[in-house]
């Protein structure tokens, strides 16, 4: 299957805004959901929260909640306090570049930091169906933390298309659900796979973007012109009436 057929399962979406950069956790969301929107669950968020933090200055009302096992304030501070020895000793020793990268570093944790502290969660969970005190449900993630209000959540999150177990989630519990965005990582080398992820979710959701590092799939020719991770947009499919 070609890259670009993926195009002919787009629905048209005169709205569509670009939230955050156009690389990894940028996004084109529906105008129409954001301001709907009133928790967006980032899954996955990293140290890379640019996409959070781009919308709420989109939507200020909305809390964002991001999940990550392998991330917690306190290991945030940590981060942040050997980034400040790192660079106090390469300012000592006279290295300027490695001085820039580590007060970039250094700035991004103090920034993280302060942003989840607020009025917004950072959770050191990993969402799956499995009970332990790490794993939580999707359904639960919504039900403590999320919005139960009509397609009032948008959930953010990276995947591969082997987790079936999440998508199954994702249209069961369609209802409280407004946009979901997907990056794809690492980049599928069978288009199929992703045919078969874009018919799953058809059912509840609308695809309205497919693209890769900002670039619409339909003006690449084949699947090693992409960078990874894949992205796409699926609105749900009562905001299109």
């Amino acid at each position: 299957m070609e890259i670009n057929q993926l195009q002919r399962h787009l629905s048209h979406c005169g709205d569509l805004v670009r939230v955050g950069g156009p690389h990894e956790r940028g996004h084109l969301i529906p105008a129409r959901a954001i301001s709907k929107t009133k928790t967006l669950l980032s899954l996955g968020v990293n140290d890379n929260w640019r996409f959070d933090k781009a919308f709420q200055e989109l939507n200020p009302e909305c809390q964002v909640v991001a999940v990550d096992h392998n991330l917690s304030l306190s290991s945030v501070l940590s981060e942040a306090l050997s980034s400040s020895i790192k660079l106090l000793r390469s300012a000592l020793l006279g290295k300027i570049k490695q001085s820039k990268r580590h007060a970039q570093t250094l700035l991004n944790q103090v920034l993280l930091y302060l942003f989840y502290n607020s009025s917004n969660r950072l959770l050191r969970r990993r969402v799956s169906n499995q009970t332990n005190e790490v794993d939580i449900s999707l359904e639960t993630l919504i039900a403590v933390y999320g919005t139960i209000d009509e397609n009032a959540t948008m959930l953010n999150v990276t995947m591969s298309c082997q987790q079936c177990d999440l998508l199954e989630d994702i249209i069961s519990l369609e209802s409280m659900l407004s946009v979901v965005t997907i990056e794809l990582a690492p980049l599928p080398t069978n288009m199929n796979e992703v045919e078969g992820l874009i018919n799953q979710l058809s059912k509840c959701f609308d695809i309205v973007n497919v693209s890769s590092d900002g670039v619409d799939v339909d003006q690449v020719s084949s699947v090693g012109c992409l960078e990874a991770p894949l992205e796409l947009t699926f609105m749900n499919k009562r905001l299109s009436r």
